[in-house]
């Protein structure tokens, strides 16, 4: 269970990026926290070749039985702008240099009588909270002390197009 957690961790992270180059091999950015980047902050994330993508999330469609199953999560959406919002609207001033994403369950969820009850997969019932932080590990927030939330669940609220497959396609 816990390493189903981390793969969508990680996938959640592949949406969001990095934009180094990792000097060894073409990829972005070496795994090692204590690597600095271009920017001069550390950095976690890499970009990785599409295959290797498909072959991490078709590794948890599968630990879900996704062909017979429509309830659980097989991804969850961030609108872009609000993230574009929340990321630039600090100017040089507390600028983010990391997102920290925090799996969560909806207010929906609580509000429907489950509030510290164990959801497994169940799409409606999770959600990421987005925060952001500083070179220095400091929290930023938008206005008022607020951090980004609100994802689609897919299944339920899939996007059309080739973003609606399960996979990455061209």
């Amino acid at each position: 269970m816990i390493r189903n957690i981390l793969l969508l961790a990680i996938i959640t992270t592949l949406i969001i990026g990095c934009d180094q180059p990792h000097p060894s091999d073409g990829t972005t950015q070496s795994r090692r926290p204590k690597d600095l980047n271009a920017r001069g902050d550390t950095s976690f994330s890499r970009f990785i070749p599409m295959d290797s993508a498909n072959k991490m999330i078709g590794s948890y469609l599968n630990s879900i039985n996704f062909a017979t199953n429509d309830t659980d999560l097989r991804a969850l959406m961030i609108d872009m702008d609000q993230l574009r919002l929340y990321t630039d609207s600090f100017g040089n001033q507390n600028r983010i240099t990391h997102l920290k994403l925090f799996f969560a369950h909806t207010l929906e969820y609580i509000n429907a009588g489950h509030a510290n009850q164990f959801a497994g997969y169940k799409s409606g019932a999770l959600t990421l909270v987005v925060a952001g932080y500083d070179t220095s590990g400091n929290y930023v927030y938008y206005s008022m002390n607020q951090v980004l939330e609100y994802c689609e669940p897919c299944p339920n609220s899939c996007p059309p197009g080739q973003a609606g497959n399960n996979l990455l396609t061209h």
